[in-house]
């Protein structure tokens, strides 16, 4: 006769699958991290040149400033499940500064279940998007023409690792002892 498998074993092999899912996105998150550098480091000099030029010169990079925006965008996105892993943003703890225990511990809970949902809203909407603009060949009307695919298909992108980091902290918060 065969058992089924007890749910101790059905625990196991979840945090082997999220140990798994963990270790993956960290590195993940360190290759965006980097990238996300790289992109600071030219918009740091992208910004330079385009402010020289239109000192000295009277004339700034005509492409200057769409790039900046394009930067901005996929700093952001690159960024932020790492972000969210070490706990870097900004968070008004009014409520969990004063809360110990088990009510911290459903609040951080809620808190994890609403940036889940934000992120597979991203996820989702952001894929049919880029998708949608692609297939129709949509452009940004500006210098450099850049297609709207390219712009915002680092929303999902980004949303990934972040959705994925949910799941890991969140598991990790009910189960610790």
């Amino acid at each position: 006769m065969v058992h089924p498998p007890s749910f101790k074993g059905w625990a196991g092999m979840i945090k082997r699958i999220l140990g798994f899912i963990e270790s993956f996105v960290v590195g993940f998150n360190k290759v965006l991290v980097l990238i996300a550098s790289i992109m600071m480091a030219g918009l740091m000099i992208i910004v330079c040149i385009d402010l020289g030029l239109r000192y000295f010169f009277n004339s700034p990079l005509l492409w200057g400033t769409e790039v900046t925006e394009i930067l901005l965008l996929y700093i952001t996105f690159l960024g932020m499940a790492w972000v969210f892993r070490e706990d870097g943003h900004v968070v008004i703890d009014v409520f969990t500064g004063k809360l110990i225990g088990r009510k911290k511990k459903i609040l951080s809970g809620i808190s994890y279940c609403l940036v889940g949902i934000v992120a597979a809203v991203l996820i989702y909407y952001g894929f049919y998007t880029t998708y949608d603009h692609y297939t129709r060949g949509v452009f940004n009307p500006t210098v450099i023409e850049t297609p709207i695919w390219l712009i915002i298909i680092v929303i999902p992108v980004g949303s990934v690792p972040l959705f994925l980091e949910v799941l890991i902290k969140g598991w990790k918060l009910f189960n610790a002892k």
